[in-house]
């Protein structure tokens, strides 16, 4: 009898090549076998790669005469010895949380110091798009009024930050 490799239970096929280099699919829900072109063999042998690599980073194998061996990765944090998770940095995020929260907290107080001219300044001019002079046309004010709001602005940030 030829043998079948084995493949991921979750893959629906099962893939080879005959001894006379004919493509062969069984798929494994009907047990239905066919000859297949070696464009559509490819294309599943790397689905079935991609399948083994989503559950597997360590490479299972496959022993000559039983099934396949467990996946080497470990799969849950706890089967990680507790010395290895103290240890590990692969546990920290790689994004600084901290700073973005504080920064968000810092900006809060810093908004909160503003007075209501002042705030608007800042979210329509220093936060949003709009250009100093469009927005004092727009609110009917002079330009060196705007000017003078947004250095007040600054001196805020600056004892704050």
């Amino acid at each position: 009898m030829k043998r079948i490799p084995k493949t991921p239970i979750e893959f629906d096929y099962d893939l080879w090549i005959s001894e006379d280099g004919k493509c062969m699919v069984r798929v494994k829900a009907t047990g239905e076998t066919t000859e297949v072109d070696r464009e559509v063999m490819k294309a599943l042998r790397n689905e079935e790669k991609k399948l083994r690599r989503s559950y597997d980073t360590g490479g299972a194998s496959d022993s000559e005469d039983s099934e396949e061996t467990q996946p080497s990765t470990v799969l849950s944090l706890d089967a990680v010895p507790e010395d290895d998770v103290k240890a590990s940095a692969w546990l920290e995020s790689p994004e600084k949380m901290e700073e973005d929260i504080i920064t968000g907290l810092l900006e809060q107080e810093f908004i909160r110091s503003l007075t209501k001219p002042q705030l608007d300044v800042y979210m329509n001019c220093m936060r949003g798009n709009m250009s100093m002079l469009s927005y004092a046309k727009q609110n009917g004010l002079s330009f060196s009024t705007v000017k003078d709001t947004r250095d007040a602005i600054r001196k805020k940030f600056k004892k704050i930050f």
